[in-house]
C-alpha cells in the first residue's frame, strides 16, 4: 500500500482524537501540533520525563500505518519490550516483531526461504540503537559480511540472467540467510520505480562493489572503510515514511551506532519525516541543539540561524544571573532574546513540562512555593570533621598520594583522589597493596632497582591507606559515605518510604546493598520478623561473593555480640517455620488459582497456567516444577501479609508473576501472536528456572542491585516488587547506565539518592524521572494530604556529597550545568532561593518571560491547517 500523505494522517487523527481516551488533554494538543509541523519538517517531542511521550508517538504511528505508510522506531535495546506493549495496546495490528538487535538478528528472518517474512513488508519495525555496532575484522565469519556480495550476486542474476563469474566456486561466501535476504531485496526493488530511493541506493551499492577482488575478508568491512559503508547501505529494511528516534539525545557522535543507522542504513521515502523523542535535547551545552536539529533532518542553513539565537540566549542568561536586580537593561535584553529563542525553536520543538501538570499546579497553589519546588534537594553531607581517626588518615593520605604520584606511571593512585568519595579507588589501592606484599618474597634483590624519592613518598602514603584495613571490601563496609547513606535510607524505611539509589561503581554499590540487607536481617532476627533467607551466603567455586564480611560489619556497627554460627542458627529456625507454612499453603494453591482464573486470565496466562499444572503433575523429575518456589513467588507478589488469599488474589498473583518472568512474545514459535499450549509447555522449563532463581530465597532481597549483568527478567521482577508498597525490594540500587531510562519505579517511591556524582545534568534529570512520573507515589500522597489537610510531601532528591574532597567540586560543576539546562528547558531562569529581598515581583516577571514550548491549543481541524 502506498503512503497517502500527511494530509490523510491529519484526517485520520482529527476524526478520532476527541473520543480517544488513551490520551490526556496535553497529549492531544501535542498530536495536533505535530500534524501541523510534519508536512513541512521533522519534529522534536521534548516532554519532561514521565509525561507520556511514547503515547503521543504511538498515536502518530497508528495514523501513518492507517494511511498506508511504514514506520521505523529506533530504540535503546532495553526499551523494546515497552514499545511493543504500547503499540499492541493501541492496536493489535500495530504489534511489531521483536526488536532487531544485530545484523545476524536481521538475517534470522530469512533462514527459511518458504516462510521468510521480509522486513521491507513490515509496516512497523523496531530497531535497536546498537544495531550498527558490528565488530568485523580478520577472521570474521562470512555470515557477518556476506550480505553485501550476495546483494551484488543476486542483482547480477536478476538483471543479467546469471550469477557473476566464479559465484559458485567461492568458498568464502557461504551464508544461506544472506542469499535469501539478498534475493528478497532485489525482488522488492524490481517492483518499484527506478527513481525510488531503494533502487537508487541499490544501484550505488552494486556499482561501487568490486566482485573481482581476490577474497572477502572481515577486515575489508572494518569500521570506517568503504565496504563497511556499502554493507550498511545494503541492509534491506525498506523505505520508511516516519522514523521515530526514542531517547534521541544518546550517541551524538558521527561514528556512533545511532548516527550510522540514521545516516547510512535508514532509507526515507520522498515525504518522510523524523520524529525525535527526548526529555533532554541538550545536556552539556547549547551546541548540542545542532545535533538534535540534525537528527530531524533540518537543513543546515536553518540550523545555523537557530544556533546563533540559542548562543545569544545563553550569553544573556549568564549576564542576567549576575545583575538582574540592579540592571533594567539586562532584564529587557533577556525578555527580547527569550522571545527570539522561543520563536526560533517552537516550529520544531514541543515540550510539556511539569508546570502544566494539574497536580503540580495544585501543589504550587497549596504551598505558595515556586512551581518547581515540589522537588526538594536535600544534600547528604559527609563532613571530614565527623570521620573516624582511620578515615581522617585516609583522606590525608589520598591527598598526599595524589601529589606524589604520576598519572602516567600510577594511574590507580593518582585517581584515588577523584574516587575517594565513592570508595572505589581506595579499595583498589588496598587490594593492590596486599597482592604486592604477597609477591615481595618472590623478588630477587638483584632484580629490584631502588625507587626514587617521589616513588618512596607514594609508597609510604599507600602503606598508610593499606594498613588501615585488611581488605578493600572491609574499607567499603566502613566507608563514611556508605554508612551515612545507610543511616538516611533506614530512616526513610522507618517512615514507610522506599528508596531508589543511583550510582556508577558496582563495587561500592554492591557493598551498600550487602550491608543494608545484613543490617535489616539482624533487626528481623531481633524482632522475630520473617527474613527470606536460610543461611549466610559464603563464597563457593561458582560464586566469589560472600555475605560474611557484611554481616560481621553489621554486627559490629549494631553492637551485637552474635557469632556467624549463631546467626545461621537463628536464620534456619525462622526460615523453616515459614517454609512449613508455605508448604502447607501450597497444597491449595492450584485449586485457588483455578477458581479465580475466569475473572483474571487472558489467553496467554491461561496457556501458561495449563503448562504449570502439567509440570506439577509430571512424573519426570527434570520436568517437575518446585511448587514451593511458585508459592513463595505468588504470595510475595500479592503484597499482603499472611497466607490466606482469595482466589482472585491468587490468580492475579500468578498472572503478575508470568508478566515479569517472561517477555511479551516469548515462546511464540510460529509467530501467530498467540501462545498455544504446546508452546507454553516448551517455554515452561525456562520459566521454572527463572522463578527458582528469583524466589527460592537462598538470600534476602530487601535491597537489590540492578547493574549491567542483571538479566531482563530479574529487572522486571525488581520493578514489579519495588512498585508495590509492601513487597521486596524496599531499596533498589541501580547502576546509572542501566536504570536511568525506560524504567517506571514511581508507584511506591518518592525518594532518590545520587550516590556518585554525574557531570551531565541530563543524566540526573533522567534518574529523577524514574520516580517523578504521572501516577507517582508523590502525587497520591499530595492528593491525600489535601483531603486530610496533612503535611505536604515532596519528591526528595538526596545527593551524597563528601565535603572537602574532589566530590564536592564535581557537584558544584553539575549544579552550574543543571542551572543552564533549567534555563533552556524548564523555564527556571533563576534559583528559587533568589526570590527574596523585596524583589519578588521582578523575579516573577522574569520567570513569566522565560521560553515556553508548551503545545498551543488549536480550534480548527488538522486537515484545514494543511491547506492553509
Amino acid at each position: 500500500m502506498k503512503f497517502k500523505g500527511w494530509e490523510q494522517v491529519a484526517n485520520i487523527i482529527s476524526d478520532s482524537l476527541e473520543m480517544n481516551d488513551r490520551l490526556n488533554g496535553g497529549q492531544k494538543l501535542s498530536v495536533q501540533n505535530l500534524i501541523k509541523t510534519l508536512p513541512n519538517s521533522g519534529a522534536i517531542i521534548a516532554d519532561e520525563v514521565g509525561m507520556g511521550k511514547t503515547r503521543i508517538a504511538v498515536e502518530l504511528i497508528h495514523a501513518v500505518k492507517q494511511a498506508g505508510g511504514r514506520v521505523l522506531v529506533v530504540v535503546p535495546t532495553t526499551l523494546g519490550f515497552q514499545w511493543q506493549s504500547e503499540l499492541e495496546e493501541r492496536d493489535k495490528n500495530l504489534k511489531p516483531k521483536s526488536v532487531i538487535r544485530s545484523l545476524w538478528g536481521f538475517l534470522d528472518a530469512y533462514n527459511d526461504e518458504d516462510t521468510a517474512e521480509p522486513w521491507a513488508d513490515e509496516h512497523v519495525v523496531l530497531l535497536s540503537q546498537n544495531f550498527a555496532n558490528w565488530r568485523l575484522g580478520v577472521g570474521s565469519k562470512a555470515d557477518r559480511w556476506a550480505l553485501l556480495p550476495e546483494v551484488y550476486g543476486q542483482y547480477h542474476k536478476f538483471h543479467y540472467g546469471s550469477v557473476p563469474r566464479g559465484y559458485h566456486k567461492r568458498t568464502d561466501l557461504v551464508s544461506w540467510e544472506a542469499e535469501v535476504c539478498a534475493r528478497n531485496i532485489v525482488t522488492h526493488a524490481s517492483k518499484l520505480p527506478k527513481k525510488h530511493v531503494i533502487n537508487k541506493t541499490l544501484s550505488e551499492v552494486v556499482n561501487s562493489f568490486n566482485w573481482g577482488m581476490s577474497g572477502f575478508e572481515g577486515d575489508v568491512f572494518s569500521a570506517g572503510s568503504e565496504y563497511r559503508a556499502l554493507l550498511e547501505k545494503a541492509v534491506g529494511l525498506g523505505a520508511f515514511d516516519l522514523v521515530v528516534i526514542d531517547e534521541a539525545h544518546k550517541s551524538r557522535g558521527e561514528t556512533s551506532s545511532l548516527s550510522t543507522i540514521l545516516n547510512n542504513i535508514v532509507l526515507r521515502a520522498e515525504a518522510a519525516r523524523n520524529l525525535a523523542m527526548t526529555a533532554t535535547p541538550v545536556e552539556l551545552g547549547v551546541g548540542q541543539w545542532e545535533d538534535m536539529l540534525s537528527r530531524i533532518e533540518l537543513e543546515k542553513e536553518k540550523r545555523d540561524e537557530i544556533l546563533d539565537v540559542v548562543k545569544k540566549y545563553a550569553q544573556v542568561v549568564s549576564k542576567l544571573k549576575k545583575t538582574w536586580r540592579s540592571d533594567p537593561s539586562i532584564r529587557q535584553q533577556f525578555k527580547d532574546i527569550s522571545n527570539q529563542f522561543q520563536q526560533a525553536l517552537s516550529p520544531y520543538l514541543f515540550r510539556r513540562d511539569k508546570r502544566q501538570d494539574e497536580t503540580i499546579k495544585a501543589f504550587h497553589k497549596a504551598s505558595d512555593l515556586p512551581i518547581n519546588a515540589y522537588r526538594r534537594q536535600i544534600p547528604v553531607n559527609v563532613e571530614v570533621t565527623e570521620l573516624t581517626s582511620e578515615w581522617k588518615k585516609i583522606v590525608c593520605a589520598v591527598e598526599g598520594l595524589s601529589a606524589a604520584s604520576s598519572m602516567q606511571t600510577d594511574s590507580t593512585s593518582k585517581r584515588a583522589r577523584l574516587t575517594l568519595a565513592n570508595g572505589h579507588g581506595i579499595a583498589g589501592i588496598i587490594d593492590k597493596s596486599i597482592n604486592a606484599s604477597e609477591d615481595d618474597d618472590a623478588l630477587e634483590a638483584e632484580d629490584v632497582s631502588l625507587p626514587s624519592k617521589k616513588e618512596q613518598r607514594a609508597q609510604w602514603w599507600q602503606s598508610i591507606i593499606a594498613h588501615s584495613y585488611q581488605s578493600g571490601d572491609e574499607s567499603l563496609y566502613s566507608h563514611p559515605a556508605i554508612l551515612k547513606v545507610i543511616h538516611e535510607i533506614e530512616s526513610d524505611l522507618s517512615q514507610d518510604q522506599k528508596a531508589l539509589v543511583f550510582g556508577k561503581m558496582t563495587k561500592p554499590m554492591r557493598a551498600l546493598v550487602n550491608l543494608l540487607n545484613a543490617r535489616e536481617m539482624i533487626r528481623s532476627l531481633q524482632q522475630a520478623r520473617y527474613w527470606p533467607q536460610s543461611k549466610i551466603h559464603v563464597a563457593t567455586e561458582n560464586s566469589s561473593e560472600s555475605e560474611e564480611l557484611a554481616v560481621k560489619a553489621a554486627l559490629e556497627q549494631m553492637n551485637i555480640a552474635w557469632s556467624i554460627d549463631e546467626v545461621n542458627q537463628k536464620l534456619a529456625k525462622q526460615y523453616n517455620q515459614h517454609a512449613y507454612r508455605v508448604d502447607k499453603s501450597k497444597n491449595t494453591l492450584i485449586e485457588g488459582i483455578e477458581e479465580g482464573r475466569a475473572e483474571v486470565f487472558d489467553a496467554r496466562t491461561s496457556s501458561l497456567f495449563e503448562a504449570f499444572k502439567a509440570s506439577v503433575s509430571s512424573k519426570q523429575q527434570d520436568q517437575a516444577t518446585n511448587l514451593i518456589d511458585f508459592a513463595n513467588a505468588i504470595f510475595e507478589l500479592i503484597d499482603e501479609e499472611g497466607f490466606e488469599f482469595s482466589p482472585i488474589e491468587l490468580a492475579q498473583g500468578f498472572k503478575d508473576l508470568m508478566s515479569v518472568v517472561t517477555a511479551k512474545n516469548e515462546g511464540d514459535e510460529n509467530g501467530d501472536g498467540e501462545l498455544d499450549l504446546d508452546e507454553a509447555k516448551g517455554l515452561w522449563p525456562i520459566i521454572a528456572q527463572r522463578v527458582s532463581h528469583e524466589f527460592a530465597h537462598v538470600r534476602g532481597g530487601m535491597a537489590r542491585l540492578m547493574y549491567g549483568g542483571t538479566e531482563a527478567h530479574s529487572r522486571r521482577v525488581m520493578q514489579l516488587g519495588f512498585n508495590r508498597q509492601n513487597s521486596f525490594p524496599k531499596v533498589v540500587v541501580a547502576q546509572s547506565v542501566v536504570g536511568r531510562e525506560g524504567l517506571n519505579l514511581h508507584q511506591a517511591c518518592r525518594v532518590i539518592y545520587l550516590l556518585h556524582p554525574e557531570w551531565n545534568p541530563g543524566v540526573v534529570e533522567q534518574q529523577i524521572g524514574r520516580v517523578d512520573r504521572l501516577g507517582s507515589r508523590w502525587q497520591k500522597e499530595f492528593e491525600a494530604s489535601q483531603e486530610q489537610s496533612g503535611e505536604l510531601p515532596f519528591i526528595e532528591v538526596k545527593p551524597v556529597i563528601f565535603k572537602g574532597t574532589y566530590d564536592e567540586y564535581n557537584w558544584q560543576v553539575l549544579d552550574a550545568r543543571w542551572d543552564e539546562l533549567r534555563s533552556q528547558l524548564h523555564g527556571v531562569i533563576l534559583p528559587d532561593s533568589e526570590r527574596t529581598h523585596g524583589d519578588e515581583e521582578i523575579y516573577d516577571e522574569l520567570c513569566k518571560a522565560a521560553p515556553d514550548f508548551t503545545p498551543k491549543g488549536i480550534a480548527i481541524q488538522a486537515k484545514l491547517w494543511l491547506l492553509a
